[in-house]
């Protein structure tokens, strides 16, 4: 009788990067409420570039935001790609975003900027959009690790859990309910390829 020798299972992939979390809501700038994008890339940019915003007794998103406000506004990619480039990062806005290009990022060592509609119901996703930043995968769990500057977001029925300071670091967000809100194709059906995301070169 023949012995076959099973074939050795890989083992699942576990990342989780180590970045700085900066909340929306504590800016003394006046636009906590709508800088999402803004302290998103700022997490970013402290991650691949330590010290770039630090600043005796100012708050590195609100001086982030400063950068960006020469450029144009908060909610502007084209305003955050060009203050990302102040500070000599390369980035690239995009939409179509699938898991594997997430995962991707990951493994090269880069927290990704994403954009997803955190308000309504899994199944029919709303909103203008809200940013935050990918840190880690969790392949067995099929988890996301997320920085999210608003705090924990309630993935099933929209909106927040918790915007308190602070409660939005190192969420674990599921791939397939915060999949859904962040590949949102036409008519607000869940459509892969058509994530919002900011290629981050290093």
């Amino acid at each position: 009788m023949e012995t076959v020798t099973p074939t050795p299972q890989r083992p699942k992939a576990l990342i989780d990067l180590n970045v700085p979390y900066f909340a929306q809501l504590d800016s003394v700038t006046g636009e906590g409420y709508r800088m999402c994008f803004s302290s998103t890339c700022a997490m970013a940019a402290e991650f691949l570039r330590p010290g770039c915003l630090k600043r005796p007794g100012r708050q590195p998103d609100d001086v982030y935001l400063e950068i960006v406000k020469r450029f144009g506004d908060t909610t502007d990619a084209a305003a955050q790609i060009s203050a990302l480039r102040t500070l000599k990062i390369a980035a690239v806005m995009r939409f179509d975003g699938r898991i594997a290009n997430l995962v991707a990022q990951l493994r090269a060592g880069i927290p990704i900027p994403v954009g997803w509609l955190h308000r309504g119901d899994v199944s029919f996703p709303s909103g203008s959009g809200h940013l935050s930043l990918v840190t880690g995968w969790d392949e067995a769990r099929a988890l996301f690790r997320h920085n999210d500057p608003n705090g924990e977001a309630d993935l099933v029925r929209g909106g927040y859990v918790t915007t308190a300071i602070g409660s939005g670091k190192g969420q674990w967000y599921s791939e397939k309910n915060w999949g859904r809100r962040w590949m949102v194709g036409a008519g607000g059906r869940f459509q892969p390829g058509t994530g919002w995301w900011l290629e981050i070169k290093k």
